[in-house]
């Protein structure tokens, strides 16, 4: 027999996740995978899924829908986010799916993590007794008796936003991966970029970003080349002991690739 206990606010959220074993948090339950006999849902837990505005960023509850966040429009979210927001699924699965159940998925990366990473995001998330905040790229997982209770997303000032989803196009499964770029340039120089993926493992690497950085603009042929090479070595490495096709890599070489044309 299953039980689906229900919580109107944060406080009691906890409390019901610190008193009962092995219990379950879900949202919109479009990625359930497993089966546990016991769950809790965040529906209807109003700080969990409002979105607050800022000038420089955009705060975001973990219950907010994918919908809820398209709907700020394209004009006040970062266009890589806007891009990869409209890529999940259909309007259906939207207005259904939450922001935080994207980020937390088990195993494979899902679509909204690349993005997220590049925007160097923040996630925030507390115990009945402890808050902490960390940057997206060192999210594993939820601590046991935690809740994520906010994502913080930056708005950068980036003349070019690419974002390409890798595998099938509206579903997820093994072939599934998730690309994002966004760079700044300023009187013919590169000041800014920002590089990654998330699919069956995620990468970002900021002293990759800091060697590419202060190119000036625009690239030729040989930067390009020379930047690939940087590039395909440091993820070369950091795709050993990981599940991915020598087809994924060469898409994600691709890409890489493409970005950096758009720089020329």
């Amino acid at each position: 027999m299953k039980t689906v206990l229900l919580a109107k606010n944060i406080p009691e959220l906890l409390f019901q996740i610190n008193n009962n074993k092995d219990i379950r948090v879900v949202g919109g339950c479009t990625n359930l995978t497993s089966d546990p006999e016991k769950i809790v849902s965040t529906h209807g837990i109003k700080e969990l899924s409002q979105i607050i505005r800022h000038e420089r960023y955009i705060d975001a509850g973990p219950g907010t829908k994918i919908m809820q966040l398209i709907n700020v429009g394209v004009n006040h979210i970062p266009q890589v986010l806007y891009d990869a927001l409209i890529s999940i699924a259909n309007p259906l699965i939207q207005n259904i799916a939450t922001i935080g159940g994207n980020i937390c998925h088990e195993g494979q990366k899902l679509t909204l993590f690349a993005p997220l990473m590049v925007l160097d995001a923040k996630i925030e998330y507390k115990n009945q007794t402890e808050t902490h905040v960390e940057s997206i790229l060192n999210f594993k997982k939820l601590p046991e008796k935690y809740i994520l209770t906010n994502i913080r997303i930056p708005i950068p000032d980036s003349n070019i936003s690419i974002f390409r989803r890798i595998g099938p196009e509206h579903s997820i499964n093994e072939q599934s991966a998730s690309f994002a770029f966004i760079a700044t340039t300023e009187k013919n120089t590169l000041v800014e970029m920002h590089l990654a993926f998330a699919g069956p493992f995620a990468f970002r690497s900021r002293q990759l970003e800091s060697n590419i950085m202060g190119h000036k603009l625009p690239l030729t042929n040989k930067d390009i080349s020379g930047i690939m090479q940087t590039i395909e070595s440091e993820f070369n490495e950091a795709c050993k002991d990981q599940m991915i096709s020598e087809v994924m890599i060469q898409q994600f070489l691709n890409l890489a690739r493409y970005s950096f044309e758009q720089l020329t």
